[in-house]
């Protein structure tokens, strides 16, 4: 047969029919398919097939002096052929795994019909929701493994930040009073909070496994229902004139969307859909909570209130009043004018008063006063007779 020709498979002889052992150019797989030996070489890096020392081949016969595998149990002649070829020693197969020597490259393992023996693990659910103050149990299972006693770690991620829930068989930090290992690997955390919400990892290290370490992240989300929102709801606005409505909590989780009432009645988001907001004139929005009125009309007189929903439930806060007013542009003229009437009015008589005297201080005080000077040589002495003063003095020439 030519030199890279195509090859049959002999099963009574357990090898093919390539004389002198030429690299042919495809290879029969456990499964009865034909694999093309180029492609297997080529992806798994594989070398030229190689013979131990002590072996000789000679063109045209199959004939070996030492076995090149050593089993236990029946091999296919098809698995005699491929792991002669690669070069190979399989020290056993059960039909179920197979331990083959380190040197051949894992992913070729599954084509010989053997799987890895290596720990994986698995959820039942990847993404748990839970409400506030409730259980949840994060699912972990390992789901192959030949290691008696794996070691188990469980981890918290939050903003970026990694801490220990379960390590060295116990429990860390606040967990230690309120989580528990459930069927070797599962974790059950009690009475949740909102600052439960993390990335949870599971590890699983298996030394007895040909893969020794396995991992699963759960994203657990913790919801939390909003509180009484604030409302904020103008008391009066005049005809034309825009209002702006506010209502906001930041308790809830997941973020809360936001609603609005009028006298106990939604008000829909589209006025068209309703005859009585026809008229009315507003945007909602629904994330931030606010209700604006463009220009407000007397209809939109009424009692408002705002309801905070998540997934977790609702709050509402209560109804307030807001008046709409008509603006009396006359009436506002008129009493500008009543106003300035009687400021000019008030000035006028102050103007007057002051001309005639009426603010003017006549008497003098006791302060004010100045007694007049005193001659030189001239004393003034008072008696009870006399008077204030009486003058005893006399003249020196």
């Amino acid at each position: 047969m030519p030199k890279g020709g195509p090859c049959t498979n002999t099963e009574e002889a357990g090898a093919p029919s390539c004389p002198g052992y030429q690299q042919p150019a495809c290879r029969t797989s456990p499964l009865g398919a034909r694999v093309p030996w180029g492609s297997l070489r080529k992806r798994f890096s594989l070398s030229k097939p190689r013979f131990p020392s002590g072996a000789e081949r000679t063109p045209g016969t199959a004939k070996r002096k030492e076995p090149l595998v050593e089993t236990e149990h029946k091999v296919p002649p098809a698995l005699h052929q491929l792991q002669h070829h690669v070069g190979r020693k399989a020290a056993d197969h059960t039909g179920t795994g197979c331990a083959f020597s380190s040197r051949i490259p894992a992913p070729l393992l599954p084509l010989l019909g053997c799987r890895l023996l290596a720990v994986e693990l698995t959820s039942s659910n990847t993404k748990p929701v839970v409400q506030e103050f409730q259980s949840v149990e994060l699912s972990c299972i390992i789901k192959s493994t030949v290691t008696l006693s794996p070691r188990i770690e469980w981890k918290k991620i939050r903003d970026g930040e990694t801490s220990y829930v379960f390590f060295d068989n116990k429990m860390q930090g606040d967990f230690a009073t309120r989580a528990e290992i459930l069927s070797r690997t599962s974790l059950v955390i009690k009475n949740t909070t909102r600052m439960d919400t993390a990335t949870y990892r599971c590890e699983v290290a298996a030394p007895s496994d040909t893969k020794t370490i396995d991992e699963i992240n759960i994203q657990l989300t913790v919801q939390v229902k909003p509180v009484t929102p604030r409302c904020i709801v103008p008391k009066a606005i005049p005809v034309g004139k825009t209002a702006a409505l506010h209502c906001h909590e930041n308790e809830g989780y997941p973020k809360s969307t936001y609603s609005w009432y009028r006298n106990s009645e939604p008000l829909s988001p589209d006025t068209r859909s309703n005859a009585k907001l026809q008229n009315s004139s507003y945007t909602i929005n629904p994330t931030t909570g606010t209700l604006v009125f463009h220009a407000v009309h007397k209809g939109d007189t009424g009692r408002y209130s705002c309801i905070a929903t998540n997934d977790a439930g609702f709050a509402k806060c209560e109804e307030q009043e807001m008046e709409v007013y008509d603006l009396n542009i006359g009436g506002i003229i008129g009493g500008v004018l009543v106003v300035l009437a009687v400021l000019v009015l008030i000035t006028f008589g102050i103007c007057c008063a002051y001309r005639r005297g009426y603010f003017a201080n006549s008497k003098e005080t006791a302060e004010s006063y100045k007694a007049p000077a005193k001659p030189d040589g001239v004393n003034y002495i008072r008696t009870d007779d006399e008077g204030d003063f009486r003058h005893k003095s006399s003249f020196v020439i």
